[in-house]
């Protein structure tokens, strides 16, 4: 059992190497794969209304100066975004966030996830739904960058 755990430990040290020699271009194939995976779980998991957002909807507390800032035009669901290789910072680092288009998008998403004051029965089920969306999705994730890093890596993506 030593033996095998200190074969695993030094494969995982050589591993660890390796991926930090990756290139902010190699990561982002891998983190891109991680986050294309994320993201569909999260879909998967965002609260969706029943609502119709043709021209767009006033939501918050619009005012005729800004009513134009505060118009929900899509759900959401809809909403997710990621760039492959760049933080929601807009660096390129290779690591990849997900998240909701724009400040009102991402707003939305933390009201909805963190609860508020006074919620109803639907509300509070909706609530960490993004935390939800991370538990569930670990698995998928880490098989979609193994897949990956296996490809950047030119070993067979089949084992």
């Amino acid at each position: 059992m030593a033996k095998d755990m200190g074969e695993f430990l030094d494969n995982w040290i050589d591993s660890v190497e390796q991926s930090m020699k990756l290139s902010p271009e190699d990561k982002a194939k891998i983190t891109g794969a991680g986050a294309e995976a994320f993201s569909q779980v999260l879909h998967d998991h965002t609260p969706r209304s029943n609502e119709i957002y043709r021209r767009g909807r006033s939501a918050g507390h619009a005012n005729a100066k800004h009513h134009n800032r505060h118009r929900k035009t899509k759900h959401l669901q809809d909403s997710i975004t990621y760039k492959s290789g760049y933080t929601a910072d807009k660096l390129h680092t290779g690591d990849t966030d997900v998240g909701f288009e724009g400040k009102y998008y991402d707003f939305l998403a933390k009201i909805i996830n963190n609860g508020k004051h006074k919620m109803s029965d639907k509300e509070l089920a909706n609530m960490h739904f993004v935390d939800k969306a991370q538990q569930g999705s670990k698995r998928a994730v880490e098989e979609a960058e193994l897949k990956a890093y296996k490809e950047v890596m030119n070993h067979d993506s089949d084992k």
